[in-house]
């Protein structure tokens, strides 16, 4: 082992014994809000219902709501995107701590936004100092084990160092960095984005400074 070799050494035994830190109640309260809002509003819209119309009619518009979404697929697709988006934004949480992607002194890297389209998840996430896409891209492999998927990309922000874009995926897209174009546009799918960005190209998501 060299001398460049040893401090890092030290450093990545430190980052394993680390005990990651509980969040801020402000933070837990970010990453809980759906699952809040949903017991806090679904009571009270059902209590409203049937209190307006009462439970024959109530029952009618459950009944309809129900078929609403089970028949109109831009809903239904809707409604499983949030609901699989959800799910990652847990898991990752659970795969940065399990595979100590985290600071020397225990804190997370924070998810800001999700977005789910076909069989990907575009994850956005907030590094703290400490970690960076060095660190994520080295653990991607385990943190797509964590998110039940098959692979997870890792790209970086066009302008900020502390945001990287992950894309969850149901099906390995690296090899479209064969056929990929060296000019990343917003409308790409994010298997392409990444492989393109292997290429050399520059990733610029819409929206986002």
């Amino acid at each position: 082992m060299n001398q460049w070799q040893e401090p890092q050494a030290i450093v990545e035994l430190a980052r394993e014994v680390t005990v990651v830190r509980t969040p801020n109640p402000i933070i837990g309260l970010y990453h809980w809000r759906y699952e809040i809002a949903a017991l806090l509003v679904l009571p009270y819209a059902l209590v409203s219902l049937f209190q307006a119309v009462g439970p024959v009619w109530a029952a009618v518009v459950l009944f309809g709501v129900v078929n609403w979404l089970f028949y109109w697929r831009a809903a239904r697709n809707f409604l499983r995107g949030r609901l699989r988006s959800i799910v990652v934004q847990h898991r990752l949480r659970t795969g940065f701590a399990r595979a100590r992607v985290c600071t020397l002194d225990g804190r997370l890297p924070v998810i800001l936004w999700t977005k789910a389209h076909g069989d990907e998840v575009d994850v956005t996430v907030f590094c703290p100092a400490g970690v960076g896409y060095e660190r994520i891209e080295q653990r991607r492999a385990l943190l797509a084990a964590a998110c039940f998927a098959a692979d997870v990309h890792v790209y970086r922000h066009h302008r900020r160092a502390d945001l990287v874009h992950l894309s969850v995926c149901d099906a390995r897209l690296r090899r479209d960095a064969e056929e990929s174009p060296a000019v990343v546009t917003p409308g790409m799918s994010a298997g392409r984005r990444y492989a393109a960005e292997e290429a050399g190209g520059t990733l610029r998501r819409p929206g986002l400074v």
